[in-house]
């Protein structure tokens, strides 16, 4: 995995609910990756979206859920190492894809992720966690910036729109809002500095988020995200009812594991179907 042993990595993981794993990818995943999200640029799916502010001076956006249609994402997804290092630093007996999600974030842009945790914008629970892949440097203030431990507190926090571009509202019972952070200053927070082919692996509790300002130059990243063996389908609220009605609409049941099409096993691998 790295020069540390899986051991330490599982129990830094487990603590802090991130662990940056370096020389993860080769430069032929990197490669590959970039021009998955150009052909996915050419021909946007169901699930693009668009979160370029008002007067921004470079565009922010993604797309999830096009693995199926895009072959680098395939490749990347049921290929590369990344599924047996997710089942390792788990210690899963079994992995599956939840999402493949790539960003696209121009230089001059103004928008960019708000502070946040995962989970609350996807209808899954159980054991779960996100691996973020840069496709270029990345130095500790313009990657992303998280708050160790904040998985471990049992708390929902509400899913916070990423944009005013795109109509969102999660405020829903049992949930409650985000903490005041300083994202500047709070000496709790910990990033890092990536290189191509490094990675974040991260709990979809665990609090992060982006360093406010312009984005200097344009990055390029993909965020995969996987659950294990325990990971169930629980329709969230309204504000995931569009994804849960799609998966609902592919076979998945309720309360159920992972079982449709488009969140298949991938470690032990089953192939993409």
């Amino acid at each position: 995995m790295t020069a540390l042993s899986d051991t330490a990595r599982q129990e830094e993981y487990r603590q802090n609910g991130v662990v940056c794993l370096r020389g993860v990818l080769g430069s032929e995943w990197i490669a590959l990756t970039r021009r998955g999200i150009e052909r996915n640029l050419a021909q946007p799916g169901r699930f693009f979206r668009d979160h370029t502010a008002e007067g921004s001076g470079g565009r922010y956006m993604f797309d999830f859920w096009t693995w199926p249609d895009i072959p680098e994402f395939r490749a990347l997804v049921f290929d590369s190492p990344v599924a047996p290092l997710v089942a390792r630093l788990l210690d899963a007996r079994s992995v599956y894809l939840l999402m493949d999600n790539w960003f696209l974030r121009e230089a001059g842009a103004s928008t960019g992720a708000p502070w946040h945790h995962d989970e609350p914008y996807f209808d899954f629970s159980g054991t779960m966690c996100s691996v973020w892949i840069p496709l270029e440097e990345v130095n500790a203030r313009s990657g992303l910036v998280f708050l160790p431990g904040s998985h471990r507190d049992g708390v929902l926090r509400f899913a916070e729109p990423f944009s005013a571009a795109v109509d969102f509202d999660a405020r829903a019972e049992g949930y409650e809002p985000m903490p005041e952070i300083d994202l500047e200053h709070d000496p709790r927070l910990v990033s890092w500095d990536l290189a191509p082919g490094d990675c974040l692996v991260f709990d979809l509790r665990t609090l992060h988020g982006a360093l406010p300002g312009i984005q200097p130059g344009t990055s390029h990243r993909m965020s995969l995200r996987f659950g294990a063996e325990d990971t169930r389908f629980r329709p969230r609220g309204e504000w995931t009812r569009e994804i849960s009605d799609y998966l609902i609409g592919l076979g998945q049941q309720p309360d159920r594991p992972p079982g449709c099409s488009l969140l298949p096993r991938v470690w032990p691998s089953q192939g993409p179907g």
